[in-house]
């Protein structure tokens, strides 16, 4: 997993960065570095965004349509808008993180850990109780990112 402690990043990174307006949709993009960044109406529709870190951002009006997101961890993270339909999930990290008006249709979510809590913007209010089943709920809290 990239974090920003690495002395030389593996790959692409976005570290307390602004992108806006921009295109990364059908890309190959695994273990991609997201830190302390705001991403607005950007899209990666299609892109390979595998074992990524992607915590503590601002996500809003992005489009992961269709994007391998499998082994992110994602935690920490404010998703409003966003779309994650037919996105491949599987294994992500989403504690602590916030959803307010996102799209999960057809997500596979498989062994995706979330809280088993139900606040304001959880992602339980996102997903078919088929989602929801395939996800591991956990009582624990995370490791603070980079931490």
């Amino acid at each position: 997993m990239p974090s920003v402690f690495d002395e030389k990043p593996l790959g692409f990174s976005y570290f307390r960065a602004k992108l806006e307006d921009a295109d990364r949709s059908h890309l190959t993009m695994p273990r991609t570095l997201f830190s302390r960044s705001w991403l607005v109406r950007t899209s990666f529709v299609g892109t390979d965004l595998s074992e990524s870190c992607m915590c503590w951002n601002d996500f809003d009006g992005c489009d992961f349509s269709g994007a391998d997101l499998s082994g992110c961890d994602m935690r920490a993270s404010h998703f409003r808008g966003c779309r994650f339909a037919k996105a491949i999930l599987r294994g992500a990290d989403l504690r602590r993180s916030s959803f307010e008006g996102c799209d999960f249709a057809g997500a596979d979510l498989s062994d995706a850990v979330a809280e088993d809590e139900d606040f304001d913007g959880c992602i339980h209010d996102f997903l078919s109780s088929e989602q929801q089943a395939t996800m591991t709920l956990t009582d624990e809290g995370p490791e603070p990112p980079g931490g």
